[in-house]
């Protein structure tokens, strides 16, 4: 009979095998078997762990968001600093964690693939872990701007500033293939996320959308 330890362990090779599938091929492309296959287990495993497909692509989506965003606790630190400030640490640690993934990252490329083509329990998980972090930014940007957090212009300074935190963290060959050796020169003194930050705050400023 297997220990709890070999338990947790089968649980996280399915997930770590669904994940991989899930990110490529989307909810819809995969099947138990295959991932059972990836796996290397009998499928009746999967179904004892996660009862099925659904519960599965649920748990391996909610393990992505919680690697690659913000902790309850990292919110509390970020609130307590002068917003700038935050926004800058926010920016500067968002760019890490991109770029120390690996050349394909299924953590982060199921959670762009469900923007695109969301899954049954995308609303759950926007509203468990992607609108906290939202809201966060919408919070320190609205200290520092004096706009409400809610108004048009503060969430599209929201959206410039995380579509960049990606590309620049994420998106190397795009970004060397338009602006080539830009990431090198710019790591310097943090010369490429205070320029980041500057561009979204200058969106509050002038876009004047409402």
């Amino acid at each position: 009979m297997g220990t709890q330890k070999d338990s947790e362990a089968t649980r996280a090779k399915i997930i770590e095998a669904a994940g991989q599938l899930f990110a490529v091929r989307g909810f819809h492309g995969v099947t138990v078997r295959d991932i059972a296959k990836k796996a290397d287990i009998h499928f009746s495993l999967l179904n004892y762990h996660f009862k099925g497909k659904d519960a599965l692509y649920r748990e391996v989506l909610l393990h992505a968001c919680r690697s690659a965003l913000m902790s309850p606790e990292e919110r509390d630190y970020l609130q307590d600093l002068d917003p700038q400030e935050a926004l800058f640490l926010f920016a500067k640690e968002t760019i890490n964690i991109y770029s120390k993934q690996p050349a394909f990252s299924w953590k982060l490329a199921i959670i762009d693939r469900e923007f695109w083509e969301p899954s049954p329990v995308f609303e759950e998980v926007f509203e468990e872990y992607i609108k906290p972090e939202t809201d966060f930014i919408a919070e320190i940007i609205s200290r520092i701007s004096g706009k409400p957090k809610e108004s048009l212009d503060v969430r599209f300074s929201i959206i410039g500033l995380t579509g960049l935190l990606s590309i620049f963290g994420y998106y190397n060959h795009y970004v060397d293939a338009i602006a080539p050796d830009i990431r090198e020169i710019s790591h310097e003194k943090d010369c490429l996320v205070r320029k980041i930050v500057s561009m979204a705050m200058d969106a509050v400023k002038d876009t004047d959308i409402e």
